[in-house]
């Protein structure tokens, strides 16, 4: 591969991840800022707030090519159809979250919430994957980027606030398009700073289409949220993945004990493992961390899931001997030989860290 080919796969990469982290608002490969321009009269003065490791998409027409931090891209992101080319190589189209399940995905896309009716919709399909274990289907599709989604988890640590900015067509400074206002052109850095920091939290996306009070509580009634977020994160980014893929604890659990006991499990941590089956009877563990997948048969997978549910050992010894009939003599040295099978592969199945949001 020549010079040229490897400058232009490299820029290409930085544009795909620092647009990720501006429709996601989660923190990618991009030390600093990305900030995204509706209009290009702001981009000079956004760049004199900008750092050396900020990004800053702006209109092709203003975009200033000299300047290493500046992409520049073609077309809107305001509309529901709205198309955008960012440096004349990624398109994207974005399409409302209420229309999503009647959409066909046949490129690159960005969900957004874009209301009120969006967020309620998008809890109601997580209430459903919980109950039913039946996920939306374009949300499981690679080419899918899934609007602020950091934002129903919090915004992660006071020094990591500003992930992005979405700069309006009116100057305004604001945490993606529907986000809570920052500041606006003319403000200087650490003033947008100190707002994003008083501001941090669940819900800071959404601030102009809900109620951030209620969207929390709404959160605090389904504390296994982040999970659910990073099993849909997990499925998009597994190629092959089943067409109906099955991950424990949504829509119930292959150890029935989990489902018919409901006060022995917690909630389940986003970071522990997760346990799915496929079309047939076939077991897949996956680590979301290192995305390492371990084949399973059904015995190892009980023992398994009993393991990740408890985070415990001699818990998931009473849990597995319950859901067999037997006594916990007798499964003991199976769940043993189950967790040290995979302490020796440098996964520990009992580090659950079970928590809400």
């Amino acid at each position: 591969m020549d010079a040229s080919s490897t400058t232009t796969s490299r820029n290409s990469h930085r544009t795909a991840t620092a647009f990720e982290q501006c429709v996601s608002g989660r923190r990618t490969s991009v030390a600093g800022t990305v900030f995204f321009l509706e209009a290009g009269e702001h981009l000079e003065a956004v760049l004199s707030q900008a750092g050396p490791g900020d990004v800053v998409f702006a209109p092709a027409r203003s975009a200033m090519r000299s300047d290493p931090r500046v992409i520049g891209y073609d077309g809107d992101l305001r509309e529901p159809g709205d198309e955008v080319i960012l440096d004349g190589t990624h398109t994207f189209e974005l399409r409302e979250y209420v229309a999503a399940p009647f959409v066909s995905i046949v490129g690159r896309t960005i969900i957004r919430q874009c209301s009120a009716e969006g967020v309620a919709a998008f809890l109601s399909d997580a209430d459903t994957a919980r109950d039913y274990g039946v996920f939306v289907d374009q949300l499981l599709s690679s080419a899918v980027l899934l609007d602020s989604l950091a934002s129903f988890n919090g915004t992660g640590s006071e020094g990591d606030s500003l992930v992005r900015v979405h700069v309006t067509s009116d100057g305004e400074y604001r945490d993606g398009p529907d986000g809570l206002l920052l500041g606006v052109v003319g403000d200087d850095r650490a003033h947008v700073e100190a707002r994003a920091i008083g501001g941090a939290g669940r819900g800071r996306a959404f601030a102009r289409i809900v109620d951030r009070g209620m969207l929390g509580a709404d959160l605090d009634d389904r504390p296994w949220f982040a999970r659910y977020l990073a099993a849909i994160n997990l499925l998009r980014q597994w190629g092959g993945v089943p067409s109906r893929p099955t991950i424990s604890g949504f829509g119930g659990h292959l150890v029935r004990a989990l489902d018919e006991l409901p006060a022995l499990p917690g909630v389940v941590s986003a970071d522990a493992p997760y346990l799915l089956t496929g079309d047939g009877e076939e077991y897949v563990l996956v680590d979301p961390g290192s995305r390492r997948r371990f084949r399973l048969g059904a015995d190892t997978a009980r023992a398994a899931e009993c393991l990740i549910a408890t985070a415990d050992e001699s818990s998931a010894v009473a849990l597995l001997a319950a859901e067999l009939g037997r006594a916990a003599s007798s499964v003991t040295s199976v769940v043993r030989e189950v967790q040290a099978r995979f302490v020796a592969a440098g996964l520990d199945v009992t580090v659950n860290g079970r928590g809400g949001i």
